[in-house]
């Protein structure tokens, strides 16, 4: 576990030094523009969608100019204090021979024992059980169910489900994940992405 930790310091420290680095590579003819489409070219992909949803978020949230964080305690930390943890899934999912299957879409929920603050560049005291640190989840469902019409950069196939953390421990305990039946079942709603913003400022003000 500590290898883990010191693994991690690590990499936040790479990306503090080097984070703003030239948009071109030094020894070879390509643009970072290039590697960045190289890394998004497949939009089936459960890592592409999961920063896609992030990133819509963060539109929503007026946080989109911020650079990505991998390593903070929490995915989006607002201007208040406030904190979001965002988590994406899809009712197609990646297959055999590049295709899109229906699944059943689950998204994670899982306490975590430790967080690193990538503000204030040391960790968070650690609880006496482990425990969701944001104060509001923002659970992205990709809604399309047809192969052929799959596009989740059309905002329309997209929903959230946006539910403060006391919300989830008090109904969900320590489940480390959920289904998008289950929370339809226990009475849970989405919004589209026109009423995200303002459902995100509802739900963090109870």
């Amino acid at each position: 576990m500590l290898e883990v930790f010191a693994n991690n310091i690590y990499h936040v420290v790479a990306r503090k030094e080097f984070g703003s680095l030239m948009e071109t590579f030094i020894g070879i003819d390509r643009s970072v523009d290039n590697f960045r489409r190289w890394v998004l070219s497949d939009w089936k992909s459960p890592t592409t969608r999961a920063l896609l949803a992030e990133y819509y978020v963060r539109i929503a949230t007026g946080t989109d100019s911020e650079g990505a964080d991998d390593f903070n305690y929490v995915d989006i930390v607002l201007e208040d204090g406030s904190t979001i943890e965002v988590k994406a899934t899809a009712l197609l999912q990646p297959a055999r021979n590049n295709k899109l299957e229906r699944s059943s879409a689950k998204f994670a929920i899982g306490k975590k024992s430790w967080a690193w603050n990538d503000r204030s560049w040391d960790w968070l005291p650690s609880p006496d059980a482990p425990k969701r640190w944001a104060d509001c989840y923002v659970l992205c469902l990709e809604n399309m169910d047809d192969p052929t019409r799959y596009d989740p950069l059309d905002l329309a196939q997209w929903e959230f489900f946006v539910i403060p953390t006391f919300t989830i421990d008090e109904v969900f305990g320590d489940q480390k994940s959920v289904t998008v039946g289950r929370l339809k079942q226990e009475g849970f709603c989405s919004v589209g992405f026109v009423d995200l913003a303002e459902e995100i400022s509802d739900k963090l003000e109870m």
